[in-house]
């Protein structure tokens, strides 16, 4: 569960997820406010005006900010992090928030390119070549502004740095809906608990012990950057850490999958709910990670570039 910001109202004490109650509470009393009729502008002028400080320590506020609060499902025990606010407070803010994008004609559709857009596969498409992740590009050369999926690093400084593959979002809809389909015929593959890598310690934590190391040695290093460096020691440690998390992980799969038929059309919640993510194959295979680590492979159509 590797992140760079720890969402706003958690923090981390010796290697695991806590509560910040004080920021907690400001996290539930945003959500009450909004479900009690209080836009997200009004919400973020009244916290910028009181100066409570942000994510990042700053009294400022908008009405971003406060949507990624509302939008962050990890507030009701996702994963790792414990509870913050109750699963139906979290459902009820987001239908609200819904329910107002339709009455003011604001556009939610992902394969459009307005300001509320989101796109699925964005953050867990990721190159099966040197491992970034993949971008949406429109192709303005095409008369139909065909839109693809391709690495972050297929091109750099105008030089083709990444020959990996390419994909739009039907052969990404269909992979998925063969792969979906698949688990819900044959429940059982689920089951088969992957293998697990040892965790290899990581530059920047070799780098902090080392510093650490060298610093206790010395009679002038201030206590305050003692603790300072304990806490970027447990920081890293927390982030390349690996959890087995694979029978809660199968469990809540099972609960999303229980009593569901095989799907015809796209599933935009069904393949949040059960997708981590997927590896795009420069030999024409979709590799896609379920939510407690199984891999499954189906293929896609290589383009075939034009010769002149």
């Amino acid at each position: 569960m590797a992140q760079r910001h720890m969402p706003f109202g958690y923090k981390i004490i010796d290697g695991a997820v806590t509560i910040e109650l004080e920021k907690a509470d400001l996290v539930r009393k945003i959500f009450n406010n909004f479900i009690s009729g209080i836009s997200l502008k009004q919400i973020a002028k009244d916290l910028t005006e009181m100066k409570v400080p942000n994510a990042n320590g700053k009294p400022s506020w908008n009405h971003g900010s406060i949507g990624k609060i509302l939008s962050n499902c990890k507030y009701t025990g996702s994963d790792f992090y414990p509870a913050i606010i109750p699963e139906e407070v979290f459902n009820a803010a987001n239908r609200l928030r819904e329910e107002k994008n339709a009455q003011l004609g604001r556009n939610v559709n992902y394969f459009a390119n307005g300001v509320a857009s989101t796109y699925p596969f964005t953050g867990r498409l990721i190159c099966g070549e040197c491992g970034s992740v993949f971008k949406r590009y429109t192709e303005h050369h095409n008369k139909n502004k065909k839109c693809n999926w391709k690495c972050k690093r297929y091109i750099v400084d105008n030089r083709v740095c990444c020959k990996s593959g390419v994909v739009d979002d039907k052969q990404l809809e269909a992979g998925f809906i063969q792969i979906i389909n698949r688990v819900m015929e044959n429940p059982e593959m689920i089951e088969k608990r992957p293998a697990v890598n040892a965790v290899a310690e990581s530059a920047e934590l070799r780098k902090i012990k080392l510093q650490i190391s060298s610093g206790l040695g010395q009679n002038g290093l201030e206590p305050s950057d003692v603790v300072q460096l304990l806490f970027k020691r447990a920081v890293e440690q927390y982030r390349i850490s690996q959890v087995d998390d694979f029978d809660y992980k199968t469990r809540k799969l099972k609960a999303v999958l229980e009593s569901r038929k095989p799907i015809k059309a796209f599933d935009e919640a069904l393949f949040k709910a059960t997708i981590k993510s997927i590896t795009v194959e420069i030999t024409g295979q979709l590799r896609f990670e379920l939510i407690n680590g199984v891999t499954l492979s189906t293929s896609y159509k290589l383009r075939v570039r034009s010769r002149k």
